[in-house]
């Protein structure tokens, strides 16, 4: 009969759902579950989060969890911070787009009202009407199991395109592109004043790209030029000076409005500026002369804005074109324990409060900081080099053995990374930012180690490190870097 066959469909199911499981990651710590079901019960027993709870407190369905988990693998919130919220920060749309595919997405959440609702008097009903409520039940199951399969599709089906885009380097339209919560946050970050006063101030920067397009007016004169992420327009104005023909320059910061007054205002009427950012937006003139950008960031990758250059190189560059700066090199080196003692012990007492809770978040987040000199132990090596007409998108993911000789005897208690920018054309200009040079305002990135660790004039330390891209932030940059027999893990964001 019809009712038999939806016992069968029942039993089907539910033999298909225990056979059926997926690894799961926690929400909240690393532990790995052998399938969902028993993620949940880690959850409750580990964490005391109770799905079935936040299901009433904040009236949630399926989407409702799936924006939640989305959001909860964005923000990092612990499970504390979850069971003390009482609005549901998770309801924006774009919490819908995963990160990446996994069995929390796919969990079939309505069903957690089974649970609630079976409080009723079994007795008390007759065996038609349960029987009708099973056939209803196996109904709205079979609905859910197709609903389900569908959307696990669907997220397996984003995800490989995203990967795919993330793993073909430097070619076709494909460019890697960040959550828009990011991208917002990074371009909001260049509206600012403050920002470009500090960048503009700095006269190694500003000077250095100056002469470099004014002593070498023959590479740009009556040629068109790209300026990629523009600011405030110094650079495009330079190369009008220079002799450029044309020059367009593209920024996706609200400080371009303010570049285009300073252009009017400056008369410098063959500079077009645009709003937008380079890989959505149809420029004046589709190939390019020249394509100029100071796209470095800390520890030069930070911001992954090579990547725009790189997209600007396939799409908008001339053959035989160039781009300026050309080349750019990464470096590191060995310093003593004195900014280790300062930034790291310091937690050890705090106004005699013990706060070193806060000494490993010390060494996870490297320090931005200008370093004296006189703290350099060991000599420098150069650990990755990026020629702009060849580098591709996979440029973030490098490793590197190092054997750095100590110049002098003391206690190491830090690496520091820093970069070279060259502008190799016919008169010649580079700026460093190394910590033996002229400070800039991109100073030096200091990866502290644990334990400072004593080393003596002529000792060679051996090491790797390994940087890759942040898979959560595509401008932010995982470093891990072995010395000493240890092994420290850095995030740069």
């Amino acid at each position: 009969s019809s009712d038999e066959d939806a016992y069968d469909d029942i039993d089907d199911d539910e033999e298909n759902a225990e056979n059926d499981g997926d690894p799961t990651t926690c929400l909240f710590c690393s532990n790995v579950s052998p399938a969902i079901d028993a993620a949940i019960e880690h959850l409750s027993k580990e964490h005391k989060v109770d799905l079935l709870q936040l299901k009433k407190k904040f009236q949630m369905e399926q989407y409702g969890f799936i924006k939640l988990i989305n959001y909860i693998r964005v923000s990092k919130m612990s499970a504390e911070q979850l069971l003390l919220t009482e609005q549901p920060l998770w309801n924006d749309e774009k919490y819908l787009k995963p990160l990446e595919y996994e069995p929390w997405l796919c969990y079939d959440y309505d069903a957690l009202k089974a649970d609630d609702d079976g409080t009723t008097d079994d007795a008390a009903e007759s065996v038609p009407e349960l029987r009708r409520r099973l056939v209803e039940q196996a109904k709205l199951l079979q609905q859910a199991s197709e609903d389900m399969e569908r959307m696990r599709n669907d997220y397996k089906t984003l995800l490989q395109k995203e990967t795919n885009e993330k793993s073909t380097p430097g070619t076709g339209n494909q460019a890697v592109r960040n959550t828009p919560k990011f991208d917002k946050e990074y371009f909001n970050s260049y509206s600012h004043f403050g920002i470009h006063h500090e960048m503009l101030s700095d006269t190694v920067r500003t000077s250095s790209y100056r002469k470099a397009l004014l002593d070498n007016e023959h590479y740009l004169c009556g040629k068109s030029v790209l300026d990629v992420g523009c600011g405030t327009g110094i650079l495009s104005i330079f190369a009008s000076q220079a002799g450029a023909a044309n020059v367009v320059g593209i920024d996706n910061s609200e400080i371009v409005y303010t570049a285009m007054d300073i252009v009017r205002k400056n008369n410098v009427k063959n500079v077009k500026l645009v709003k937008g950012m380079l890989e959505d937006t149809e420029l004046p003139e589709e190939k390019y002369d020249v394509i100029i950008s100071e796209w470095m960031g800390y520890f030069l990758l930070y911001e992954a804005m090579l990547d725009s250059i790189i997209y600007a190189r396939e799409h908008h560059l001339k053959p035989n074109g160039i781009i300026l700066p050309n080349r750019c090199t990464l470096h590191l080196l060995g310093i003593n324990e004195e900014l280790h003692a300062q930034h790291v012990e310091f937690w050890s007492n705090v106004y005699d409060v013990d706060m070193s809770d806060l000494r490993k978040r010390s060494i996870e987040e490297p320090l931005m900081e200008v370093v004296n000199a006189e703290h350099i132990l060991t000599e420098t090596e150069q650990i990755a080099n990026f020629d702009m007409m060849t580098a591709d998108l996979n440029y973030p993911n490098f490793t590197y053995e190092f054997s750095l000789k100590c110049t002098q005897s003391g206690k190491l208690g830090a690496f520091v990374g820093y970069f070279d920018t060259m502008f190799e054309l016919e008169n010649k200009v580079m700026f460093s930012t190394s910590p033996s040079h002229t400070p800039t305002h991109w100073k030096q990135t200091v990866f502290f180690i644990d334990q400072p660790q004593k080393v003596q004039k002529g000792d060679v330390i051996k090491g790797k490190i390994r940087s890759r891209r942040h898979h959560g932030d595509v401008r932010a940059l995982r470093v891990d870097i072995e010395a000493f027999g240890q092994h420290h893990k850095y995030t740069v964001d």
